[in-house]
């Protein structure tokens, strides 16, 4: 009989930074620039105002998400490090008192006796194996991804995803850019939906679903807003 295979993500911190960096991209820039043109397009005759709009928030936001993203991540990474160590520490000082943590953990699992003693023996036979193990079952953590590699791919993933509603302005075509810029958005904004439930476990629908009525809630907010501030150039 074959083994079943499970279907697991691995990488998840990684998926997670691109999909954070490409959604927030696109549905910040997307109802901005929705704004932006409501009140400019019609009193300006063009899209000038937009696009420069549209270019200083790709960039911005992309430089503070992605930096947001490397401190946050940094954090993280220091305070589990300096986990590891002092379960190395503790190991070395301690090792006794250590494998009856293990050995605690495996009771709670409810394997006892012989089978006990050799799970016991097994884990810490190697450190690394030991220091994993405390880790993950003691304190509920994992070995952290390097901070740089999440800050650069929120990084880069916002810029894509500011760039996609921004693309259609720079066919200079006044209000038709917006609205081939609202469709490629809602388009887009759906198919994140549905790939972000491969993380949550969500439904594909519903999570295609609630990015889209999102996006045209914060659509239908920015470009009123727009209308309404619409200048007197």
């Amino acid at each position: 009989m074959m083994p079943r295979e499970e279907e697991h993500i691995k990488g998840g911190g990684k998926i997670r930074s691109i999909i954070l960096g490409l959604n927030d991209g696109l549905i910040s820039t997307f109802t901005l620039l929705a704004g932006v043109a409501a009140a400019t397009i019609e009193a300006t005759g063009g899209v000038s105002i937009v696009i420069l709009t549209g270019i200083a928030a790709m960039v911005s936001g992309a430089i503070s998400m992605g930096l947001g993203e490397y401190i946050s991540s940094k954090s993280e990474f220091k305070y589990i490090q300096n986990e590891i160590k002092k379960e190395k520490a503790e190991i070395e000082l301690f090792p006794e008192e250590e494998k009856e943590e293990v050995k605690e953990i495996f009771r709670q699992m409810h394997i006892n006796g012989e089978v006990l003693d050799a799970c016991v023996e097994s884990i810490t036979s190697d450190k690394d194996t030991w220091v994993e193990f405390l880790l993950r079952n003691e304190l509920g953590l994992e070995e952290p991804e390097r901070p740089l590699i999440g800050a650069l791919l929120t990084f880069f993933s916002f810029i894509l995803g500011a760039f996609i509603p921004l693309a259609p302005y720079f066919l200079n075509l006044g209000f038709v850019s917006m609205i081939i810029s609202a469709i490629i958005s809602f388009s887009m904004l759906t198919i994140v939906g549905g790939i972000k439930t491969k993380i949550t476990g969500e439904s594909i629908l519903k999570g295609a679903l609630e990015m889209l009525i999102i996006g045209i809630i914060a659509f239908i907010a920015s470009f009123t807003i727009g209308t309404y501030l619409e200048p007197d150039i």
